[in-house]
């Protein structure tokens, strides 16, 4: 991580702890180099903005959300070689807005704006921009993944309208009375969460023992790193509506099926381990804007047959696993510090983690009735992926438009072994909720 100054490093009081995601951050660039603090490591969001948008009251609402949430003005320090944050005065935001020409497309202005270097050392950690051709505009919202997660990008979102709708009608700045960044990771050392993560250990110990062995085999095994490629595939309504009321006469959830679709279709029959990323969030941290995320291990025995027959006895195990881990839901550090030999299996490029996540909308809602920036988002299946330290990572969509992307290493898999497995995996999710 940045290193602080001699000076700085001697003072600490002006510096906070660091959350337990941000250590698993730090843990992550220890391990790959140049794949967390580089400036492609983004989270990114396109809006299709309704309506006529002044650019000096953009201006300002972007500064107002900056100055709410610290996490966008945190500096990665080491005080005592200990990890710490900084957070940084309120500073002005960055706006950059560019006028089209006729030949220029939107999802062209869009690449070429998300997939520039953004670097993590020059807070504030938002970037925003603006497309504007005739009538027409965008606004894409670009945020350092050490500063921001996908949650994060609807919470600044609801409040860049909320604080444009306020500074229009002349009334008063976003105040910030959200808990902020730091307060998170003073809970994550508190007696109380320290407490629990010492009653759930012993059951991650458990449950990680013998893991050696397990994984996704890569289709060239061990090859060195290469490009992150990504392949987006689509659920149609008919098979959404029917995961929907699978889960419900079930007692289940859509995850928990679109989950045990992925263990019995894709993985090899036998023990199979799955990490499982999470929002790592509770309510009181819904409004926070931060790296939040979490891991958890799902370890579930199945037949690895794709029937409807075994796909349904196997969803009553899997349902069974997620309320388990759910129920021992702690920061991935300290497990990590106890079961090594899981980080071996994590970075493991022979038998890879074949890491499984589910994005839902966040649930914060517009502040004002009837925002004076109307902000819809854009779907960006069709832009180029951005480089993420895992070399297999399969992430279902699951609002207006549910479906999935599948982010991988195109050294170690194929476009074609990818293409394979997605028709495997739909084929197998319609035997499932037929």
């Amino acid at each position: 991580m940045t290193e602080a100054t001699p000076r700085a490093a001697h003072e600490t009081s002006d510096t906070h702890r660091a959350t337990y995601a941000q250590e698993l951050l730090d843990l992550v660039e220890t391990l790959l180099p140049g794949t967390v603090l580089q400036p492609g490591f983004l989270v990114r969001a396109a809006y299709r903005v309704s309506g006529a948008v002044d650019e000096r009251v953009l201006r300002r609402a972007l500064d107002d959300v900056v100055a709410r949430h610290g996490a966008l003005r945190t500096l990665l320090v080491r005080g005592d070689g200990e990890l710490r944050q900084r957070v940084l005065p309120p500073m002005p935001a960055r706006l950059t807005v560019t006028r089209l020409g006729p030949g220029r497309s939107f999802d062209t202005w869009i690449a070429e704006t998300t997939t520039r270097p953004h670097s993590c050392d020059e807070p504030p950690l938002l970037w925003a921009y603006l497309g504007r051709r005739g009538d027409d505009a965008v606004l894409v919202l670009v945020a350092h993944h050490i500063a921001a997660d996908a949650w994060s990008q609807d919470v600044l979102a609801r409040d860049v309208a909320a604080a444009y709708t306020a500074r229009l009608h002349g009334g008063a700045p976003l105040a910030p009375d959200v808990m902020q960044y730091t307060d998170i990771a003073a809970e994550d050392h508190s007696d109380t969460w320290q407490a629990r993560i010492a009653q759930a250990l012993p059951y991650w110990r458990d449950r990680l023992t013998g893991v050696d062995g397990l994984g996704l085999p890569a289709e060239t095994p061990d090859a060195a790193p290469g490009p992150t490629a990504m392949h987006p595939f689509r659920i149609e309504p008919q098979l959404r509506d029917a995961v929907r009321e699978t889960a419900r006469r079930g007692r289940t959830t859509p995850f928990t099926l679109l989950l045990t679709t992925f263990v019995g279709a894709l993985l090899p029959p036998g023990d199979a381990m799955v990490p499982v990323i999470t929002a790592g969030r509770i309510p009181s941290e819904w409004d926070t804007v931060g790296f939040l995320l979490n891991v958890l291990q799902i370890r579930v025995e199945h037949s690895g047959a794709h029937d409807a027959k075994s796909l349904r006895e196997l969803c009553p195990r899997v349902d069974g696993r997620c309320r388990e881990a759910y129920a021992h839901d702690i920061p991935l550090i300290p497990v990590l510090r106890q079961s090594p030999q899981l980080l071996e299996r994590m970075t493991a490029r022979d038998l890879v983690a074949p890491v499984f996540q589910m994005i839902v909308r966040s649930p914060v809602r517009p502040a004002a009735r009837t925002p004076a920036l109307v902000l819809d988002r854009l779907a960006l299946d069709s832009q180029p992926p951005l480089p993420i330290p895992l070399p297999f990572l399969w992430t279902m969509r699951w609002d207006d438009q549910p479906g999935g992307y599948v982010t991988y290493d195109a050294h170690l898999f194929s476009a074609e072994w990818i293409e394979r497995a997605v028709a495997t995996y739909l084929d197998a999710l319609t035997e499932l909720v037929g």
